[in-house]
């Protein structure tokens, strides 16, 4: 079974060391490091993350923060090089310049980095890859497996009061063979221990498979997703999700309704009637500017493997990409609509013809590339108002494609005014999509729930074994406090 929902991460992200020791590691095979020089150069990753990530946390918003994370990243690969051999140092040189010009280490590393994501792996060469990052970055895949249900129902967790949202919802409860639980608030269920218990009791009892969440527009937030798999989590002794979950969300009643008039009628999509399109947004200066591209590319292969046309839009926002030496070719003929700046910088008001074209016919869509709450793959987001979503599953790589309007984690009142990606998909005909609160981890975790979906596993289910995947053995974060928005900058591939 597929259903018409909103699926999103809220995870935390983790800070990377940068060019620091880790790039040592990142070009093991050419300096061929030793066991022993691996494993100590591991150490030193390990100990530089945890304080680049409590320095990050406990300097944010200080105007020295970037300098004192610069000088661990330097120390870091300073500790690192004094491991090598005097061949090895040679060698270093050669891929990364001068010990001594950090500055020339960065770019010689980016280059490099950035170099690998111009390769067109498969799906396969990525997870069974020559060397650890021979792709360049974002290039693993996450790890799922299953893990089974507590039982065979069906519940909808819904805290709405609007009559039409609550008769579309029942409509679907009894189509589904159901029932819907009413909860006086999911927006404040992560700080109601009463509710919160009556409901996880209410949900052992009915033994739920599918676990639908349909909360009012001001519920909708991130302590509201982490309760969600906090009950979720709790309904046996292990740590996994022990449901199907997935989150029915529109922007007002009449959209919900309609919402789940498409749920109920959808027929589940096989692969014979896939048309997918993918788009990937070249936007930074460092090693990541051609990751977007590239996963767009692979998405692309893939599908040309299956004989099936997927055609790739490719979205450059720095006229300085356009005029390098290693800039893509984007030739048409190879399946590319190129979308270039006019400008030295550019985010883009509205979309091509031949893009809006390629978007309005396709049923299948990945995304990769940067996002915030008005902004997605290097266009306003607004770009995709006209779009026809119908029937559509989207697969969504970008930070804060789904973010709240009321939101726990960041002060997003000025952004209230911006529609969210996410809503313009699911008012305008998607029956899925998979959106992110905050940031994301891109192509490695988007690629393998779209795999299990297009292998015919419903979304629910391929959403509970990506989450399980993210949770691990780990407890789930703690509830989130509002921060400053700061332009709600994010990162993701």
């Amino acid at each position: 079974m597929t259903v018409a929902l909103i699926f999103f991460l809220a995870t935390t992200a983790f800070a990377a060391v940068g060019p620091g020791a880790k790039s040592l590691l990142d070009n093991g095979a050419d300096l061929s490091l030793t066991a022993e020089q691996t494993a100590k150069i591991e150490v030193i990753v390990r100990e530089t993350s945890n304080e680049f990530r409590r320095i990050g946390a406990a300097e944010r918003g200080n105007p020295g923060r970037a300098a004192k994370l610069d000088a661990l990243r330097s120390a870091s690969q300073k500790e690192a090089l004094a491991l090598l051999r005097a061949d090895q140092l040679s060698k270093w040189e050669q891929l990364a310049g001068p010990v001594s010009s950090s500055r020339s280490i960065q770019q010689s590393s980016n280059d490099l980095m950035a170099s690998r994501s111009l390769i067109i792996p498969s799906v396969e060469d990525m997870r069974n890859p020559p060397t650890p990052n021979a792709f360049g970055p974002s290039a693993g895949l996450a790890k799922t497996k299953a893990h089974p249900a507590i039982g065979e129902g069906y519940v909808i967790l819904s805290d709405h009061q609007d009559e039409l949202a609550r008769h579309a919802l029942e409509r679907l409860a009894k189509h589904r063979g159901g029932r819907v639980l009413a909860v006086s608030s999911l927006g404040s269920l992560f700080k109601d221990p009463a509710e919160f218990k009556r409901i996880q009791k209410m949900l052992r009892k009915l033994k739920p498979r599918f676990v639908a969440v349909a909360p009012r527009l001001e519920s909708y937030r991130e302590n509201m997703h982490l309760s969600i798999l906090k009950l979720l989590a709790g309904l046996d002794s292990d740590p996994q999700l022990d449901a199907f979950p997935g989150y029915l969300v529109a922007s007002d009643a009449a959209k919900l309704s309609e919402l789940v008039e498409r749920t109920i009628n959808y027929k589940v999509l096989g692969k014979d009637r896939i048309t997918p399109v993918s788009i990937g947004a070249i936007e930074d200066n460092d090693s990541r500017r051609y990751r977007s591209y590239q996963k767009a590319k692979v998405v692309q292969k893939m599908f040309s493997q299956q004989d099936k046309e997927s055609p790739a839009i490719i979205i450059t926002t720095r006229k300085s990409h356009t005029e390098r030496a290693d800039f893509p070719q984007l030739k048409s003929s190879e399946g590319n609509i190129s979308m270039l700046p006019n400008a030295a910088r550019q985010t883009f008001a509205s979309l091509s013809a031949p893009a809006t074209q390629v978007l309005n016919e396709n049923n299948v869509l990945f995304m990769f590339g940067h996002g915030t709450p008005e902004r997605i793959v290097g266009t306003q987001v607004d770009a995709f108002a006209g779009i026809d979503f119908s029937d559509e599953l989207v697969f969504c790589g970008s930070c804060m494609s789904a973010s709240p309007y009321s939101a726990d984690r960041l002060n997003l009142d000025s952004k209230k005014d911006d529609k969210r990606f996410a809503f313009h998909a699911m008012d305008n005909g998607s029956v899925m999509i998979l959106g992110h609160m905050g940031t994301c981890g891109g192509f490695p975790k988007v690629y393998p729930m779209a795999e299990h979906v297009m292998d015919g596993l419903s979304s629910g289910e391929a959403y509970q074994r990506l989450m399980n995947s993210i949770i691990g053995t780990k407890a789930i974060p703690a509830y989130s406090r509002a921060a400053p928005c700061k332009g709600c900058q994010s990162r993701s591939g």
